[in-house]
């Protein structure tokens, strides 16, 4: 039986929609709470409205998911504001245009699939149930009403199946695949000469004048780092936290609901054995019943129940273990189930019970009565609970108070005296972050850097540097970049020049030296003659062991050489070095498909990519007839 359950649960479909909470956790966060007069429409798509703050609340998201993705190597000076701006808006009008062209087609989700989905989602789910206490919270947690959830999932929903129905139109025929097998296992014979680097440079002693002209034509390469100093005001849970008392009234009250929800949750459980005559294909009932008989009658004559389960059981799980099918709650098998060992006492033996399996004979081996924690137990808990349920609503009020306050006021001293904050100032940091854990912070850094902040002297908006702490700031200083002494950067000018002119030379040498095979001149004269020796490897494949990436890389762009002929050419290797090619030969790959399970992976892989492109030009086509106004650009 327990066998039967574990074949049907690898069976159900759990399509599980995390993408959606986190999509609306990411634009729901508390810098939402700061006040935003300017949501006026930004574009036109068929009629449909974006407005401002769908495009807002979409920068937002993205930036939270470059910030995850890329975690402490996360820098806010490499993001174009512009930029990103442009290539949101660019995604909120082609998923307006999918989702147009889902409902031109006809296409929905129906709602028993979406209550489907929703009740399998595991956010939503307590004990691996669906909870719709939880569901509830959840939602509210991310500022969302049911019925709008319902509409972000379905959407979704539909631009999925747009997108899976377009790009997996896309298939690899067999005769690709062996095209490609072909180019892959290609090999060819290659010999290079390598003109050293590191001997030039040492050769180079740069003057004070190329120096200094060095110096003022790429002073832009040596300014010292843009910097600020931030005021800012930090509001902590923690420190709200301590301010909250809890009654004993509240206490006890909390306690019985607690209990009240164990009560209906907590359930006796016995530890049952079970001897298993499946019915169906295998027997019908009468057979299952004369089998069953012949059980009871060995049992009546002392035989061991464990020893029958064995030999009769036709559950192979319980059946090695004697028939123990371990502690059962109530409700696990079945009403049926449960009528039947509920009316057995310890070791008291069941006659044949009918079940949605075949026929069961049960036997109750222990019981563990369902027992409640008592008030001094759980008191510490229950505390920390209410505390934690109370501080989470001062904290969201005080940080929208925070928002509120700092978005009206000119300087940081209002919140901070209205609200019993410090203001603390940092020590200088620039686009990289500086060393402790509040300049550090990414969205620290992204603020104090935001134009307005920066360049108007704006506070910023909430700051969610945790969930557990927020904060607002302003900039106090701002230093502009200065360029740095010669003196200072002296010796990093002689090394960059040279290295200029290391390559210099060293290209003209290579050019120098390809021109004369081209000639014809015997490749072993041009070598001695340069004082340098020809390393060879013959079928060198894409990954030949032992010879430089960027070297294969050049090799296998070369075009074929003609018959008796070479082909030359040259690339720069990773120390400086430069490296001449003479390609001697082509070998072609073989073009079967020897594994066939790399085979489909590769035509998997590629059909992907196909599908991709191939879903991006239907986003095109959509784009091409469809009727786009810019507001901002007045288009």
């Amino acid at each position: 039986m327990l066998q039967t359950m574990r074949e049907k649960s690898k069976s159900w479909v759990t399509f599980v929609v995390v993408g959606v909470i986190a999509f609306m956790m990411a634009i729901t966060g508390l810098e939402s709470l700061a006040p935003n007069p300017n949501n006026s429409d930004v574009a036109k798509v068929n009629g449909e409205e974006i407005s401002r703050f769908q495009l807002n609340q979409s920068i937002d998201q993205q930036r939270r998911a470059m910030i995850q993705q890329m975690g402490e190597r996360f820098d806010p000076s490499l993001i174009d504001d512009k930029l990103l701006q442009e290539n949101v808006l660019n995604s909120l009008i082609e998923r307006s245009l999918l989702l147009q062209a889902a409902q031109s087609g006809k296409m929905d989700v129906s709602d028993a699939s979406l209550d489907q989905l929703i009740i399998s989602i595991p956010e939503f789910q307590q004990d691996g149930q669906f909870n719709q206490e939880r569901f509830q919270m959840v939602l509210r947690s991310v500022g969302m009403t049911p019925l709008q959830f319902r509409s972000v999932l379905r959407e979704d929903i539909l631009m999925n199946q747009m997108q899976s129905g377009i790009a997996g139109s896309e298939f690899v025929t067999a005769a690709e695949i062996r095209k490609l097998n072909s180019l892959e296992r290609q090999t060819r014979d290659i010999a290079w000469l390598t003109l050293k680097a590191d001997k030039v440079r040492d050769s180079i002693q740069p003057s004070e004048d190329e120096i200094a002209t060095y110096y003022e034509s790429h002073s832009d390469r040596f300014m010292t780092e843009e910097q600020v100093v931030i005021q800012y005001v930090e509001m902590k849970k923690a420190d709200l936290k301590g301010d909250i008392e809890i009654s004993d009234q509240e206490l006890r009250d909390e306690y019985h609901h607690y209990t009240d929800q164990l009560k209906e949750t907590s359930r006796d459980k016995q530890q049952v054995s079970t001897i298993l005559i499946e019915t169906g294909d295998k027997r019908d009932l009468a057979a299952a019943k004369e089998r069953a008989a012949e059980v009871e009658g060995k049992l009546a004559a002392g035989e061991s129940f464990a020893e029958l389960a064995k030999r009769y059981s036709d559950d192979p799980i319980t059946a090695e273990n004697g028939g123990d099918m371990g502690m059962v709650e109530a409700g696990f098998f079945g009403d049926t189930f449960d009528d039947a060992i509920a009316g057995l006492e310890i070791d008291e033996v069941s006659g044949p019970v009918e079940t949605e399996f075949g026929l069961q004979i049960l036997k109750v081996t222990a019981r563990e009565k369902a027992t409640l924690p008592t008030f001094d137990e759980v008191k510490a808990q229950l505390l920390s609970d209410l505390q934690n349920q109370e501080v989470n609503v001062l904290f969201l009020d005080q940080s929208r108070l925070l928002a509120d306050i700092s978005f009206e006021a000119s300087d940081l001293t209002q919140p901070a005296e209205q609200l019993g904050l410090d203001i603390k100032v940092s020590e200088p940091f620039g686009r990289q972050g500086g060393a402790d854990a509040i300049t550090s912070n990414s969205r620290v850094i992204a603020e104090a850097f935001n134009e307005e902040v920066l360049e108007l002297g704006a506070n910023s908006e909430l700051i969610e540097i945790n969930p557990e702490e927020v904060l607002v700031l302003r900039v106090k200083e701002h230093r502009q970049p200065q360029q740095k002494p010669l003196e200072q950067v002296h010796d990093s000018i002689v090394q960059s020049l040279k290295a200029e002119k290391a390559r210099e030379q060293l290209q003209g040498q290579a050019e120098q030296l390809i021109a004369q095979l081209h000639e014809g001149v015997d490749s072993k004269k041009v070598a001695e003659d340069a004082g340098l020796e020809w390393s060879e490897s013959d079928d060198a494949t894409r990954n030949q062991p032992g010879v430089a990436r960027q070297l294969l890389t050049t090799a296998f762009k070369m075009p074929h050489p003609a018959e008796g002929k070479q082909a030359f050419d040259r690339t720069e290797l990773p120390d400086g070095d430069i490296a001449v090619i003479a390609l001697s030969q082509v070998h072609e790959g073989e073009a079967s498909i020897d594994d066939e399970a790399q085979a489909r992976m590769m035509a998997h892989y590629i059909a992907a990519g196909n599908g991709r492109v191939l879903f991006n030009q239907y986003v095109r086509s959509l784009k091409d007839d469809a009727k786009i106004k810019l507001y901002d650009e007045d288009k």
